[in-house]
């Protein structure tokens, strides 16, 4: 499924890029003037995209979240790695931010989580399921 996932995303032309850090702190969990370019030239192929989101946010925040109970550094990069990845492929730069601080953490061979780092990353990902959820029933 990831690997779907990575593939219709390279397909999104090279002028849509994932924001450089650092430059909006408080940035939203989706962009959407950058997914509304995506809307536009993709077509029907972003509803696969979508669809395929929908179902792996929920299994990756899971899968986070177990990651950090089991103490498991490496699953945590894995996985927030993908997370972001998926991410901002769809144009959720500010999900894709809150999952690369724990990816950083996992790759320091790290669980230590901070609250408001795992906290934030919740509320992105069920801003962005809200939002794709949305734009799946228009």
């Amino acid at each position: 499924m990831y690997l779907k996932l990575y593939w219709l995303a390279i397909r999104i032309p090279a002028y849509i890029k994932i924001k450089p850090k650092g430059l909006n702190m408080s940035q939203t969990a989706m962009d959407t003037s950058a997914f509304s370019e995506m809307k536009e030239l993709m077509g029907d192929t972003l509803n696969e995209v979508i669809a395929l989101c929908l179902q792996s946010l929920p299994e990756q925040l899971s899968a986070i979240e177990e990651a950090i109970n089991n103490d498991n550094a490496e699953s945590l990069f894995n996985v927030s790695h993908k997370m972001k990845s998926a991410s901002g492929s769809i144009g959720a730069f500010g999900l894709a931010e809150k999952a690369e601080t724990l990816e950083l953490i996992g790759r320091d061979g790290s669980t230590q989580v901070p609250d408001q780092a795992i906290d934030e990353l919740r509320d992105a990902t069920k801003q962005v399921i809200t939002f794709l959820n949305t734009e799946m029933s228009n």
